[in-house]
Order: C-alpha cells, then structure tokens, then sequence
C-alpha cells in the first residue's frame, strides 16, 4: 500500500496552495492595497483569492514572520506600520550583509547583459504608474549580483530583509521622484561589475542603499509629523 504524496513544501514551510497566497497577499501590502495599520479581513481576502481559510491564515502567519504582519489574541492579523526606528535597522543589517555577499562574489559569472537590459526596462517605466513591475525589475537587477554569491543562508536573509525594504520603498518610490537617480546608480553598479572591482561595486551599492534610505526616512518622518 503506497502513501498519498505529501504536497511539495517550500522554503517558506508553505504548501503551493499557501505559497501562492502568500505571495498575493505579500504584493497586496507591497503595492497599498492593504494599507499600513489596516485589520485583515481573512473572509474577504479568501473569497478574493478564491480559496479557503486555512491558506489565507499560514500566509499571514508567514508574513508576520517577515516583519509584514502583526497580530494579538483575538484581534487577528493587522498590517504594520512603517518606522523610521526600524527602517534604520534593518538598512544596517542590509548594509553588513548585502556587503559581504558582493564581496563574495565571481564578479566574471554575473550577467551584464543582462543587468544593462533590466536597467533599461526600469528606464522606460514609470514607477508609479508600474510600480509592481518596476519593483519586481529592481528586484532582478540587483538579486542577478546577490544570487552569483557562495553564501547561501546570507543571501537568503537578504531576500528577508528586502521584502521588508520594500515596504517602505514603495513610499519613497510614489513620494521623491527618485527614478533618474536610482538608473544611474545601477549605471555605476554596472560599470563597476565589468571592471570587476569588488571595492568599488560595495562602495557605489552603499551609496545607493544610503540615498534610498535618507530619502525613505525624510518621508516618514513628514508623515509622522502629520
């Protein structure tokens, strides 16, 4: 007698069913569709998704372990809100990291033509109107470095702490016209992987993360301000 196959189990604990929902619900905060302090309504988010309840519940649950979600006895799930306290932690975490694992990499594997391609794409968006496509570029540009790196549980805290970054990039984003300034970043990371120059890809990267940051926290330091 053979056992039913188990179904397959991500990285995340999740199922595909929970996986799936985890990754819409994730992009529902990430793009201000579920808005900073607002209650999750698991209901009306299961009958969005069209599943049941359980799924909707191991999503939340995964993104409150991603720093996304927050929860209390029988309150239930309730999206964070963003600080410029915690912004600051986690940019130091990521400068420490992000760091090392480009220090680490075989700047000779990475791929630049690809990276030209993505900056050009992110060029030609507007990352207001196509912010979810435009963050998901980004996204591509950078993880095309990260991903060539020999350090597999740093690089997976990266991808932790960027899903929390982009919490609040997308304030930024929508809030400082920092478009033309981010491509010409990447002009420069770019140029610094084809001389494969470690030392100058870390120094122009945190550069990059740094305007990112002051500009974020100039934001919500105006918000909470009022």
């Amino acid at each position: 007698m053979t056992t039913p196959a188990s179904p397959a189990v991500g990285e995340d604990g999740l199922d595909r069913a929970g996986g799936s929902c985890l990754a819409q619900i994730r992009r529902l905060v990430l793009t201000g569709r579920l808005l900073p302090g607002q209650k999750v309504n698991q209901g009306e988010i299961a009958a969005r998704l069209g599943v049941s309840r359980v799924p909707v519940r191991e999503a939340l649950a995964a993104l409150r372990s991603e720093g996304l979600m927050e929860s209390r006895a029988n309150t239930g799930f309730t999206v964070v809100r963003p600080t410029v306290d915690d912004l600051v932690e986690i940019y130091l975490m990521r400068n420490l990291l992000e760091s090392e694992l480009l220090r680490s990499v075989d700047l000779a594997t990475v791929d630049v033509e690809l990276l030209e391609r993505v900056n050009g794409e992110m060029a030609r968006l507007d990352p207001v109107v196509s912010f979810d496509e435009y963050r998901l570029a980004n996204e591509r540009f950078h993880f095309a470095i990260f991903d060539r790196s020999p350090l597999r549980l740093v690089r997976r805290e990266v991808g932790r702490l960027w899903t929390l970054s982009e919490f609040y990039r997308s304030i930024y984003i929508h809030g400082e016209g920092a478009h033309g300034r981010v491509i010409e970043d990447h002009a420069s990371i770019i140029d610094a992987v084809r001389r494969r120059d470690h030392e100058a890809l870390v120094a122009v990267s945190t550069e990059h993360r740094g305007e990112t940051e002051i500009s974020m926290s100039r934001v919500l330091g105006r918000r909470a301000g009022g």
